[in-house]
């Protein structure tokens, strides 16, 4: 628990020796007139002095070319003031817009400049590209990922106060004179609580800390721009929140002054009793005669608060085909990369304008301070799109995803596709981002194993849900066949060679079918060949046979096709019969048919020359035939077999019958 940090008199004293200097206002936009830079910021008050230094421009009188941070490859900052002109115009023969005021406006307007919406309502023009980034003294409370708060700073809020009955507070007195139905009393006395414009971050900022919010404030309050002393303490017994870093630039003749006539009539920062303390803590002490920040309630949790710069979140997304280079130099610290805003030039800077710098300034990293949040645009249908339909192909040593757009279309159009892969332990491999117009993405050299494919389409509001698979990745194999030409009855055989790359030797089984019917299969021998025998009784015809490789553990699949032709049987006739026979008898001849690998079946016939004298149908491909009569002489005779759907058709060896 902490102890008191300074006493009432301390703080006085504090306050006198910090009495602002008589500078004028001035507006920093960038300098000179009609100047454009690469990086055009817009937002919080409470910022934008130190950004306008770090911009390079002239603040106060001062000039801070030889502070202006630049990215690698020299684009620099355009930071544009809160306050000023009505309109400004952040591009050579860009738009010229409303001035966005405030942290909340600030972001509206970098949502709308991704989005091309009208700026800062309906009645109001596009501003499609023309913000890059948003100062900002608070979060979002829009849910989503589009925006990433970078942290820039350490700042606090503390109250402005009028009157030396105010010069020690507590955080139920703040919630009760500013809540609706309060009487405006703090210990007996009227005071007048003043809050800063609508849209402002230091307003939501200090409303939260106090427990409050715009449906539990009094909203007869008096608002004013915010950290502008003069503006809002005009009499005895106002006050005000205030951003410290603010009111120490300001006191120290760094920042434009606006609260010299406030001060001047014994305007200060009141010392608030913290949460859980046992005294009051002043904001802000004195070294050298100069206003310095108290830690202490910098880094309370109730008053301290980071501020932030906002960018896209694809912006600083190295794999992102939006990716600013620029913008990560700027803004960015990750791993060895440190962010310009993050250097040791960049935070003296900083510091001087009574911001407290912090060893998480430029972190991206959520653990870290980093915030993110959603677009800030009424109306808009906050909509990642739906998974797209994915088609996946393997190949060798590679996976190629093939999609197509989610449907329904989203409200958002698509804007990109995130290609994605993932090993079995769900390690990331790779990752491509791809514009909306590409369809398919090969991931290309790939070792063996099991891996997750994922794509997701993104629009302006974030990315959606991913189409996945899941699967083997091999290398690629090649399978050649080679049929033969055979006889009805002996087995043909397809001869099968398989090949794989990156010097593995194939090894598994080998299919053969014709259609849906399996013929063969075979066991690849150690040189990645096998002959497969195939049934002997393939129809005749030519046949056209498919020939796949199942793969192994390392090989994919592969198949080709092959021709095996089956001719018929080439068959063997052979005869048996009397070489007499009386003329009054009728011989008998027995006729046998073979052929290898079958019987033959069908008809045979007996000829004397060309002439039919009988015939008989095989059984187990012989038959005996029964002769007329033969008159008195030699005959000379043969069998011939007619043939089958399998078996050719052949003619025996003549033989003779004698009669008489």
């Amino acid at each position: 628990m902490r102890t008191t940090r300074l006493t009432a008199a301390m703080v006085a004293a504090a306050v006198v020796s910090g009495t602002l200097a008589l500078a004028s206002p001035a507006s920093a936009d960038p300098t000179p007139a009609g100047t454009f830079r690469k990086l055009v910021g817009v937002g919080s008050d409470t910022t934008q002095d130190v950004l306008n230094a770090l911009a390079g421009d002239t603040v106060n009188g001062k000039s801070y070319a030889d502070s202006a941070v630049k990215s690698t490859a020299g684009a620099g900052l355009a930071s544009y003031d809160a306050i000023g002109s009505a309109t400004i115009q952040t591009r050579s023969g860009g738009t010229t817009f409303t001035r966005p005021n405030g942290s909340g406006p600030g972001r509206t307007a970098l949502s709308m400049s991704l989005t091309g919406d009208l700026f800062p309502n309906a009645t109001g023009v596009s501003v499609k590209g023309q913000v890059d980034f948003a100062r900002s003294s608070g979060v979002s409370s829009v849910s989503g990922n589009a925006l990433t708060y970078i942290p820039f700073a350490r700042d606090a809020v503390g109250v402005a106060v009028r009157g030396s009955g105010l010069d020690s507070l507590t955080v139920d007195q703040l919630h009760d004179v500013y809540a609706a139905g309060s009487d405006h009393k703090i210990n007996g006395q009227t005071v007048h609580p003043v809050l800063p414009q609508s849209g402002s971050g230091t307003r939501k900022f200090f409303l939260a800390a106090i427990g409050l919010g715009e449906n539990t404030v009094d909203t007869s309050i008096t608002t004013t721009q915010e950290n502008q002393a003069d503006t809002a303490l005009t009499a005895d017994g106002t006050l005000v929140p205030f951003s410290v870093g603010s009111w120490i630039a300001q006191n120290n003749d760094i920042a434009p002054d606006h609260s010299k006539t406030a001060v001047a009539a014994g305007a200060h920062l009141a010392a608030v009793k913290l949460p859980n303390d046992i005294g009051v803590t002043s904001p802000v002490t004195t070294v050298n005669g100069k206003l310095a920040p108290v830690n202490a309630y910098y880094e309370n949790s109730t008053f301290g608060r980071d501020v932030y710069n906002v960018v896209p979140s694809r912006a600083i997304d190295p794999t992102s085909i939006f990716f600013d280079k620029d913008v990560y130099d700027v803004f960015v610290t990750s791993g060895a990369h440190e962010a310009a805003f993050a250097s040791e030039a960049a935070e003296a800077v900083i510091a001087k304008f009574g911001f407290v710098n912090e060893s998480y300034n430029g972190s991206v990293n959520l653990t870290r301070h980093a915030k993110i949040g959603g677009l800030e645009i009424s109306g808009l249908e906050l909509k990642t799109p739906a998974p797209p339909v994915l088609k996946t192909t393997v190949g060798d040593a590679s996976v190629k995803l093939a999609w197509t757009a989610p449907n329904p279309a989203p409200a958002q159009p698509v804007t990109d596709y995130r290609v994605t892969l993932k090993d079995a332990e769900g390690a990331l491999v790779a990752t491509k981002d791809v514009p909306a117009t590409t369809t398919s993405y090969t991931f290309p050299g790939l070792a063996t194993g099991t891996y997750t494919a994922e794509v997701a389409a993104a629009n302006v509001i974030g990315t959606g849900d991913a189409a996945t698979w899941t699967g083997a990745v091999k290398f690629a194999s090649t399978t050649k066949a080679s049929g033969t030409t055979t006889a009805y009855g002996i087995v043909p055989k397809v001869a099968v060679t398989v090949t794989g790359t990156h010097g593995v030797v194939p090894a598994g089984k080998v299919t053969v079918k014709e259609g849906a019917t399996v013929l063969g299969t075979g066991t690849l021998n150690s040189a990645g060949k096998v002959t497969v025998s195939l049934s002997n009784h393939l129809k005749v015809a030519t046949h056209t046979v498919s020939v796949s490789y199942a793969g192994s553990t390392k090989l994919n699949a592969s198949a080709t096709t092959a021709t095996v032709k089956i001719t018929k049987a080439n068959p063997a006739v052979s005869t048996s019969a009397p070489t007499s026979v009386s003329h009054t008898a009728r011989a008998k001849v027995t006729v046998k048919v073979t052929a290898t690998g079958t019987t033959p079946t069908g008809t045979v016939r007996v000829y004397e020359g060309s002439r039919i004298i009988a015939t008989g149908t095989l059984s187990a491909g012989k038959v005996t035939v029964t002769l007329p009569k033969l008159s008195r002489g030699r005959h000379t005779l043969h069998a011939f077999y007619v043939g089958s759907s399998t078996v050719a058709s052949k003619n025996g060896v003549n033989f003779v019958v004698a009669s008489s």
